[in-house]
């Protein structure tokens, strides 16, 4: 009888804690019903809100796929990928095989968005269409049959629409509007950017658009708007286009929506391009830059904020649970002084145990939490790099291209014309010779300048070749004679490089040297390459006008900052010895 009252304490605490649990879980399923008419806040405040630890099995793989889906529709894939994972394998626990097949599908779309080809997440697929024909879930069906066939279209384009049309047809059948509408316009991108039939593709992308009208379904009349603008640009019509995209501004819908708005004015920059209305075309793209680091710093801000919240989140409940330890020990007082000291003596000993656990667990998840935010924050960082290093050789592209093809040519006719008027005049004295003679030299001057900076900006790394015939290309070519001598001196480089490292070692390079051509007047450049057995050296001088490296202006110097940058990443180190009027000297060591 004496084991009464904390029998009794159990119980209670017992119920409430069932009662807890029933609540979040009929809350989780009401959300559920919810999500897809909420914005993304207000599913991340919704989300907020449960206890992942209180909930049951089904209910925690349900908690990951709605968190996954939440980042996913809000354009970041990196973030959902983890939770669907979590999900993923905790549904097999629940043998709930349908939501399995589902996230099947989910990830291998997210493979599909990123690098990876076809054969690589085909396997998951083939898993999803075994599952899905099996329960004969309408809904896993089509969304199996229009990944499968979103992933071919390029392919075998035919064949893709096979399977979209099998899609649809189940669909029309269980009024799956949303599905209808995004496979149709799946078929109309398939003629329009592989099979090159405009009138089949208006065909499918005005069936969407009418769907989503019925529906008011804003998402999909805004992809509908995109594609026939998309139609108008090939047959020239930039004008109507360009009414599209304003309309498709107006619309409002949330998911996806990050991306969706970047697509757009890439797209409004590019329709002006083709109309050559190249101001308007830069205006856009930087409306798209300015975007892009609101995202990023977003994206970061929110990493940062979730990792905080975790951490405050776990520091109150270990409080509330000390709070409710002491209370529990107070009572156990005074039930001692009625005959049960013993028991409470067993009981505070065992819970001094469980606090001094907890505690421990909760600064190993401290140190976890803080590690994966330093490995969250440098993969950010290296990731930006990339895309910022992948812009910058876009870029250097176009400008090579401009450079040669407009500037170049327009250079070579101005001296063509101005050499036969010189031809032309008779009885010049000596002075106007002389001046002839300069205006010409000075002609000739600008344009093996603009031939060496298109030179420099368009050569590329060769992947049979590798990185010494690639530094030694673009030093042929940007070499002009009797003005500016480039040299290679590779010492040791017998071994290739991966294929990445010799890509970002040789952009490194050519930013480095288009910077010298552009900025450093010099006469003479050595580039020299050293590869050890853990390590590859690069060493860059010239006897150029030289700088103050302090004094780089941040906006100015974005390639030299990309680059110390890179090196960082990479573990190495990046150097700058250079004095005004005294040349400059620049060293990169990276481990291999």
């Amino acid at each position: 009888m004496k084991s009464n009252p904390i029998k009794f304490i159990f119980i209670v605490l017992f119920f409430f804690s069932t009662i807890i649990t029933v609540a979040q879980n009929a809350a989780l399923k009401q959300f559920e019903s919810e999500f897809d008419n909420l914005d993304y806040k207000t599913r991340l405040a919704e989300l907020k809100k449960f206890k992942p630890g209180e909930l049951s099995l089904k209910d925690q793989a349900l908690f990951e796929h709605l968190s996954g889906k939440t980042q996913y529709l809000n354009s970041s894939g990196v973030g959902a990928v983890e939770h669907f994972v979590k999900s993923k394998e905790l549904y097999l626990q629940a043998k709930d095989f349908d939501k399995v097949a589902e996230l099947l599908v989910t990830l291998a779309e997210q493979k599909s968005l990123s690098d990876y080809q076809y054969a690589d997440y085909k396997p998951l697929l083939d898993e999803a269409i075994i599952y899905a024909e099996k329960s004969k879930n309408p809904n896993l069906l089509c969304k199996t049959y229009k990944q499968i066939g979103k992933s071919i279209y390029k392919l075998e384009p035919q064949k893709a629409i096979r399977f979209f049309q099998k899609a649809i047809a189940i669909a029309n059948k269980n009024k799956l509007f949303i599905h209808e509408i995004k496979i149709n316009g799946n078929i109309g991108v398939t003629y329009f950017e592989v099979l090159n039939d405009l009138k089949k593709a208006h065909y499918y992308h005005n069936l969407s658009l009418e769907i989503s009208k019925k529906h008011n379904y804003q998402e999909g009349i805004a992809y509908a708007y995109v594609n026939f603008a998309a139609i108008c640009r090939k047959e020239k019509k930039y004008d109507t286009a360009l009414e599209y995209y304003e309309m498709v501004q107006d619309l409002k819908f949330d998911n996806y929506r990050a991306n969706f708005d970047l697509h757009v004015l890439q797209f409004i920059s590019d329709t002006y391009k083709e109309m050559k209305n190249y101001e308007k075309a830069f205006e856009y793209l930087d409306k798209k830059k300015v975007l892009e680091k609101e995202l990023s710093d977003q994206e970061e801000n929110k990493i940062i904020r979730d990792i905080n919240t975790k951490y405050e989140t776990q520091k109150k409940e270990l409080e509330n649970k000390n709070l409710k330890i002491k209370d529990q020990q107070n009572k156990l007082i005074l039930y001692a002084f009625v005959g049960v000291f013993l028991l409470f003596v067993i009981g505070a000993y065992f819970r001094i145990l469980n606090i001094n656990k907890k505690k421990r667990i909760a600064e190993q998840e401290k140190q976890i939490e803080s590690q994966k935010l330093e490995n969250v924050l440098k993969d950010q960082e290296l990731h930006e790099i990339d895309k910022m290093l992948e812009g910058q050789e876009k870029e250097r592209l176009k400008i090579a291209n401009d450079l040669h093809d407009n500037l170049g040519s327009i250079l070579a006719t101005l001296r063509l014309n101005f050499q036969n008027l010189y031809q032309q005049k008779e009885g010049i004295n000596e002075e106007e010779q002389e001046m002839f003679a300069k205006t010409d030299d000075l002609i000739e001057e600008a344009y093996q300048k603009v031939r060496g900076m298109a030179h420099a900006k368009n050569a590329g790394v060769i992947g049979s070749e590798g990185l010494v015939p690639a530094v030694q290309n673009i030093a042929k070519k940007v070499a002009i004679p009797n003005k500016l001598k480039v040299q290679v001196i590779p010492f040791g480089m017998t071994k290739r490089l991966e294929n990445a490292l010799e890509v970002t070692l040789f952009r490194m390079i050519q930013e480095i040297l288009t910077n010298t051509i552009k900025h450093a007047e010099a006469t003479e450049i050595t580039i020299s390459l050293t590869q050890d057995e853990d390590s590859i050296n690069i060493l860059i001088e010239d006897n150029g006008k030289g700088f103050n490296p302090k004094a780089i202006d941040k906006k100015e110097g974005m390639g030299l900052n990309n680059i110390q940058k890179k090196t960082e990443q990479l573990n190495g180190t990046f150097s700058i010895d250079s004095f005004e009027g005294k040349g400059t000297t620049i060293i990169i060591d990276i481990p291999i």
